[in-house]
């Protein structure tokens, strides 16, 4: 039985790694699969010896038992269970790191690459009116909500995940030269897109990037980031209308912010003034889980009865520690500085990822609640699950030396 499981278990893997960008259903699909086919597959002792042994499993226990802390000083437990009840998506990191062998890693990683490839090509489409063409509205509908939030981060992560390969595997040759040109083509693309935490994720991973290839020259590092960042940001702000136009937002709305919130950035600045209020009220325990609606409706209609109320304050860290408090923040960069904790500990050749995922996660929760969403929550889960993971003692053990892994392309 284990045997016939095991690829099963596989391509559900990988499948669920091509979705994240692409269908938000399919991905749930695929990852209720995933949890059911290592619960089929047996081997409990061994998984649980793993689990019970990890950095990420500690961190989400104290995660999880925060939120239900939490419910002890709700106003509505109904409430306070949804909120609990949308976080599945990242406790299931535990089954998936169970599940997952060592050797899958870069099978799913480039699965991800790939659903990244075929998202852009629909996006692209979509951009040029292509798809309405020959499909009607009712038959094919492209929500632009996703990408924004969702796409472009990933698309930003997928990058850097190509420019890892550049630097520490491909080096020359006709692989090398296909892969630079697939990797400036996923960049160019990542700046006609509307999603600006993507772009700030892709600026923050590609800091992270160059620190990590110029370790022993950190001086190099920060003069060739002082150079060429400006280049890349002054380029796409020239020669891509949408990057241009979205970036004139930000400046018009900060800039009239006191004349006119109600506009993108303008909310969110409004959420988070709105928000840090009920903070100070509530600083060590918060509002309690579940309870951030109803306490923002009620400080919002005392301070500012003329906005729209919010659910979100489309920030991970201020929508937990309204309702949890420093205790909730706590909780939170728990989940992060885990994965900081175990790069430094392991040198396998992901250990520079281990760095870099952490910090991609801790900039784009600053712009919306990632974890809350299903393609962000279980691309957090999925690959902490492949970053934690270590070989089976069937598995010949990476040796201490570096190694730089490979994206299988077929």
């Amino acid at each position: 039985m284990q045997r016939r499981i095991e690829p099963v278990c596989l391509w559900l893997c990988m499948a669920l790694a091509f979705f994240l960008p692409l269908s938000t259903s399919a991905t749930s699909a695929a990852a209720c699969l995933v949890v059911l086919c290592g619960l089929a597959e047996g081997r409990y002792g061994e998984k649980l010896r793993e689990i019970r042994t990890s950095p990420l499993v500690i961190a989400i226990i104290v995660y999880a038992c925060v939120l239900l802390i939490g419910l002890c000083w709700t106003e509505s437990l109904p409430d306070g269970l949804a909120v609990i009840r949308k976080q599945w998506k990242v406790l299931v990191a535990p089954l998936f790191l169970a599940t997952i062998r060592w050797e899958w890693r870069w099978r799913c990683v480039g699965a991800f690459i790939a659903g990244v490839t075929v998202t852009m090509l629909v996006v692209t489409l979509d951009q040029f009116g292509l798809l309405q063409r020959g499909l009607s509205g009712d038959q094919l509908f492209f929500h632009t909500q996703t990408v924004q939030l969702q796409y472009t981060p990933m698309l930003a992560f997928a990058i850097y995940l190509l420019a890892h390969q550049l630097l520490w595997k491909w080096k020359g040759g006709w692989q090398w030269w296909g892969m630079s040109a697939f990797t400036g083509l996923l960049v160019v693309h990542l700046f006609t897109t509307m999603g600006r935490s993507g772009h700030c994720a892709f600026f923050a991973l590609m800091f992270v990037l160059l620190f990590q290839y110029y370790r022993k020259n950190l001086l190099k590092a920060f003069l060739l980031a002082a150079v060429i960042f400006p280049l890349v940001f002054v380029a796409a702000y020239r020669l891509s209308p949408v990057f241009q136009a979205r970036m004139d937002a930000i400046v018009d709305n900060v800039r009239t912010f006191h004349e006119n919130s109600n506009t993108s950035v303008g909310l969110r600045l409004h959420y988070w003034a709105i928000s840090w209020q009920l903070i100070k009220q509530s600083p060590w325990l918060g509002v309690g889980t579940g309870d951030f609606e109803r306490e923002y409706h009620k400080m919002n209609e005392r301070l500012s009865p003329d906005m729209p109320p919010t659910n979100n304050p489309h920030n991970q860290y201020v929508f937990l520690t309204t309702q949890l408090g420093v205790l909730g923040l706590l909780s939170l960069l728990g989940l992060v500085f885990a994965h900081l904790y175990q790069a430094v500990r392991v040198t396998d050749g992901w250990e520079r990822i281990r760095i870099a995922f952490p910090v991609f996660f801790m900039v784009i929760m600053c712009f919306e609640s990632y974890l809350n969403l299903v393609g962000t929550g279980f691309l957090f889960s999925l690959m902490s699950a492949i970053l934690f993971k270590k070989p089976q003692p069937s598995a010949v053990p990476a040796p201490r030396k570096e190694i730089a892994p490979s994206i299988p392309m077929a």
